[in-house]
């Protein structure tokens, strides 16, 4: 396993304050809303270079509205198999969860790559791997975990496991054909942000 470097802990340090002491366990509430839809501003001033290595914009198709929806999410990348891993909080109670459940063609930008892309729900087997190495590297994410989890992680595989069906987590990945923002996803010229 890699060295956690400074900025690394950081980020983690920042990421379990807010969620852990500060969002609200329902939905991330009015104004944690409008901030972690900032990077959305990034991408669209050809900044997302800046974020990229911990944020990516995924681009769904709005399972009422039928129009494109963005969300910066942070990811997880695995560079073996070209695919990104994202979670999804409270639950999975998210509309970008719920318009991928209904439309697995989505168009992901990270950094300066930009790609469409087949939305894959990632068993909870995987999930529960990946939060139990999260919790070895960031002993603290435990605290997060347990927050929205109805029974507390104990540092058993089963306990991550169990957990990880509050964390509904997808696999995005690329599909191999050249392409544009309106492939995969409904064309629409919108600002709708």
């Amino acid at each position: 396993m890699a060295k956690t470097g400074l900025v690394e802990k950081i980020y983690n340090w920042m990421e379990t304050l807010i969620m852990d002491k500060l969002v609200m366990q329902d939905s991330p509430g009015p104004v944690f809303k409008w901030l972690f839809k900032l990077p959305i501003l990034q991408y669209k001033l050809g900044l997302g270079w800046l974020t990229g290595k911990y944020i990516l914009l995924l681009t769904t198709t709005g399972r009422k509205s039928g129009k494109l929806r963005y969300t910066p999410l942070e990811y997880l990348y695995d560079k073996e198999n070209d695919k990104y891993r994202i979670a999804a909080g409270w639950g999975g109670k998210t509309d970008w969860y719920r318009n991928i459940k209904a439309n697995p063609h989505v168009h992901v930008q990270v950094g300066r790559r930009s790609f469409d892309a087949l939305a894959e729900i990632a068993s909870d087997q995987e999930v529960g791997e990946y939060m139990r190495m999260v919790s070895s590297r960031h002993a603290r994410m435990d605290k997060v975990w347990n927050r929205w989890s109805d029974t507390p992680v104990d540092g058993t595989l089963e306990s991550y496991i169990h957990a990880a069906k509050f964390f509904p987590s997808v696999w995005l990945k690329p599909l191999r054909t050249p392409t544009s923002p309106d492939v995969g996803v409904k064309n629409q010229k919108s600002g709708d942000f």
